[in-house]
């Protein structure tokens, strides 16, 4: 008789070899116990894709406090309670409806010239050396640039932003040994946005911080903390996911030769091409909940209170939904991956993220037709929710 499904050995997850090549160990869970729980962790793990599209829309499970706005004098908590993240309805709705007025699909598409000019400059700041490092070149100082002009922050101190908000990002993914830091450095940003949005109170401009700090519909606007929360998860967010999202697409692109070759003849294709990148490595890994009241998925009752992690990046290579999952295909179609989530919390930069990665893609291939992986070894972030490399060495 087999032993039970909980008993079986799986491959341990959240290791260094787990965070090399993650996908091995979500199939195994996938195939045999794809509502998982893990005692190590004491968390549920959803791996099936039908379970985590279903389980990213379900009002039953709340990301963070759900609609309770914590009161605290921890400004961290207090931070991390009133970003639209962290929020369920009605004060999702409220702040989501708001967000949406300042980041339109209009303003982002008329970013596209602005973001094309940042690449290139970029790409003058590394003329005549053929060795690089594609996150440290590329992939990291992109989005940085784009969303200090977005959130009208000053290129000269977006180097301690980053930090303050790497910081900030590590604490909310799951890293607890940085939560003084973080504390620290929330305390910094928090400072900062306070001056910047009294400046644009009395001095508007163009930028989506200016019309976040106008925005009102139906008689509301964003309180105080929730501009200052929101801005910070706007500088989080608007960065280190699409950094990895460019350093994981281009590296698929590398192993896959034929691919590449496919999408240097054919430029048309890099919306495609990206979309699938997302599918088949994507930055956003996972989603961690919890559940706000008994819950059942795949048949596995959940009870109130206990975390449920949704695997996105095991979802989307899901063969009951992909053909050939494990195949990187950049005409992939349909391909209705969950890297950007599913339901009230779909990613409100997914615009945005997609314009950089395509933008940023497709002009390094079109400038560096035969370019291949630098040597080295690769190291892979150890971080659960996002997976993206340190560094990406290319010979150009």
């Amino acid at each position: 008789m087999d032993p039970p499904v909980a008993q079986r050995a799986f491959p341990p997850l959240f290791t260094a070899d787990f965070f090399r090549y993650p996908y091995a160990a979500y199939s195994a869970l996938r195939e045999r116990d794809p509502v998982h729980w893990d005692e190590e962790h004491q968390v549920w793990v959803v791996t099936r894709y039908a379970d985590v599209a279903a389980a990213l829309a379900n009002p039953r499970l709340v990301r963070g406090t759900g609609d309770v706005t914590v009161e605290t004098d921890d400004p961290l908590r207090r931070v991390l309670s009133r970003m639209m993240l962290f929020s369920e309805p009605p004060r999702h709705t409220r702040l989501r409806l708001l967000v949406n007025r300042a980041f339109t699909p209009r303003r982002i598409d008329g970013m596209r010239p602005r973001i094309q000019a940042i690449v290139d400059q970029l790409f003058e700041r590394i003329a005549g050396r053929r060795d690089l490092d594609l996150i440290a070149d590329l992939a990291s100082p992109l989005p940085v640039l784009v969303i200090s002009e977005m959130l009208s922050l000053p290129h000269g101190d977006m180097d301690q932003f980053k930090r303050w908000s790497d910081d900030v990002i590590a604490y909310s993914a799951g890293a607890l040994d940085t939560e003084e830091r973080a504390r620290t450095s929330v305390n910094a940003l928090v400072a900062y946005f306070k001056e910047l949005v009294g400046r644009l109170r009395s001095r508007p401009d163009d930028t989506i911080m200016s019309a976040l700090v106008e925005a009102e519909s139906a008689g509301s606007r964003l309180d105080g903390e929730e501009l200052l929360a929101n801005a910070i998860l706007l500088l989080m967010n608007g960065h280190e996911t699409t950094t990895d999202t460019i350093g994981n697409g281009v590296f698929a692109l590398l192993q896959n030769p034929d691919e590449r070759k496919k999408l240097q003849s054919k430029p048309e294709l890099i919306a495609s091409a990206i979309e699938e990148m997302m599918r088949y490595d994507g930055a956003v890994q996972l989603r961690g909940v919890g559940a706000a009241q008994d819950v059942t998925i795949g048949g596995k009752k959940i009870a109130s209170r206990q975390t449920v992690y949704m695997v996105i990046g095991a979802a989307n290579r899901d063969a009951e939904q992909f053909a050939e999952p494990d195949r990187f295909d950049i005409e992939r179609s349909p391909n209705r991956h969950l890297e950007f989530g599913n339901g009230i919390h779909f990613c409100v930069g997914a615009a945005l993220a997609r314009a950089e990665a395509q933008i940023a893609i497709g002009s390094l291939l079109a400038r560096y037709p035969d370019l291949e992986l630098g040597g080295g070894q690769l190291e892979w972030k150890s971080i659960p929710v996002f997976r993206g490399l340190k560094s990406l060495p290319i010979h150009i």
